[in-house]
Parts: C-alpha cells; sequence; structure tokens
C-alpha cells in the first residue's frame, strides 16, 4: 500500500500558519513604526500600551537585522510561504536567463530561509530572557510559529 499524500495537508497547515506569522509580523511593524501605542482598541494583551514588553522590544536593538525590522522580513517571508503554499509547493519552477536553463530551486530556498529564521529565533528568545529580561507572549507565538513551519516545510519537501 502507498504511502498517502500529506502534501496538500502540510500545504493547508503552512498557509494557515502564515496567516497567524502574518498578523503578528504586521502588528510588530505597526508597533515599531509607532502605530499601535495608546489605542483604546486594542487589548491590553496585545502590548498596545507604553511600557508594555511588546513596546519595550520594538525600541531594542534586537528588532532590527541589517537596519530592517525583523518583522517586515517575517511580513515578506509570510506572504511568500502563503503563495508557495497556495501554489501546492512546487520543489522549483524552470527560468532561463540569457542562453542557460535553469531550475529555481524555491523550495529549498524557503527552507533555507526558515532554518534562518528559526536559529536567529533562538537567538532572540535568549536575548528576550537573559539580556533583556522581558517576557514578550507575541514574540513567543512568532518564534512558535516559525519552528512548526520549518518541520512543516522538511516534511513537505521530502514528500
Amino acid at each position: 500500500m502507498p504511502p498517502a499524500d500529506h502534501s496538500p495537508v502540510i500545504a493547508d497547515l503552512i498557509f494557515l500558519l502564515s496567516i497567524a506569522g502574518l498578523a503578528d509580523a504586521l502588528y510588530f511593524t505597526f508597533a515599531y513604526y509607532g502605530r499601535v501605542r495608546k489605542l483604546k482598541w486594542i487589548p491590553a494583551v496585545l502590548c498596545a500600551r507604553d511600557g508594555s514588553s511588546c513596546m519595550t522590544v520594538v525600541k531594542t536593538p534586537y528588532a532590527r537585522v541589517f537596519g530592517v525590522p525583523n518583522s517586515l522580513l517575517g511580513v515578506i517571508y509570510y506572504i511568500v510561504l502563503m503563495y508557495w503554499a497556495e501554489s501546492g509547493m512546487p520543489v522549483g519552477f524552470e527560468a532561463t536567463v540569457g542562453e542557460k536553463y535553469h531550475v529555481i530551486r524555491v523550495g529549498w530556498l524557503l527552507l533555507s530561509a526558515s532554518a534562518l529564521t528559526v536559529i536567529l529565533g533562538f537567538y532572540l528568545v535568549y536575548a528576550l530572557k537573559r539580556k533583556l529580561n522581558v517576557d514578550c507572549p507575541l514574540c513567543y507565538a512568532a518564534h512558535a510559529i516559525n519552528v512548526v513551519l520549518l518541520v512543516l516545510l522538511i516534511l513537505g519537501l521530502n514528500r
């Protein structure tokens, strides 16, 4: 009996987790640029108040990579993952550049980006706990989502 093809389920899970990650990344991006402070309609649990853990985190050097907010990079990452999952998780696509024929390995690029994201996430969690002495539930949620996405990408590419 051949093994069941779980890739549609994996693609759906990647898509759903990417939506959750995107929401979190958008929230932090807006917080980074000062767009969520003192908004009364945002629950306090979402760190919208000055002095909250989220506002503390976005003001530190740990909130940026190469001068760009981590969350803004996350927005791009999650949108690319959503598109990739919706398009059936192709391992690669063919392209002709000049007179040369190439297969661009999209799946492996995303897997590499995901692995780097998780490694960076471990460092950021360390920085939260040991250097900043801050608990940030939304940060932890984002890092957990990234770990699960990495596992799903590994499973999806090994089909």
